[in-house]
């Protein structure tokens, strides 16, 4: 997500960060307590810490989704990632093409320009909107 909003850090090395808001840099920089599991790791099936674990479970529930529709550090990156495209070309169908090239690494169908078009008139021409329900599909979320 903060690489798609051109948020990520690229500083390698260094002290471990807690996860919040401010924290850009990659996960494997990030500050895991082994007595206090992050409540958003734990959201996401976060393995215990203390344990060894030979393969992380795999599953995607409601709470993950609510997560990104409502969470903060979501719509910021939603709003990045719409300013990120405001930026890169002036016409909404370039612009669409540009999100799926960033967020999905595949250009869109017909039928996916025209329904962001559909989205964008609906919403009031709301890029941050559009970026956001980019960042919380399946497609994005999910590695296959």
């Amino acid at each position: 997500m903060l690489f798609v909003a051109d948020r990520l850090s690229p500083s390698t090395g260094g002290a471990a960060v807690p996860f919040d808001e401010s924290n850009n840099r990659r996960t494997v920089y990030g500050y895991i307590s082994r007595t206090t599991l992050d409540s958003m790791l734990s959201l996401f099936d976060f393995p215990n810490p203390n344990n060894t674990s030979e393969q992380r479970s795999i599953t995607l529930g409601p709470m993950q989704r609510l997560y990104f529709m409502n969470n903060g550090f979501v719509a910021s990156q939603a709003a990045a990632f719409a300013d990120r495209l405001t930026k890169a070309a002036s016409d909404d169908g370039e612009r669409i093409r540009q999100a799926y090239s960033v967020a999905f690494s595949r250009p869109p169908t017909t039928e996916e320009i025209q329904m962001g078009k559909d989205f964008l008139r609906g919403s009031g021409n709301s890029w941050r909107e559009y970026a956001q329900v980019l960042l919380t599909s399946a497609e994005f979320v999910s590695v296959p």
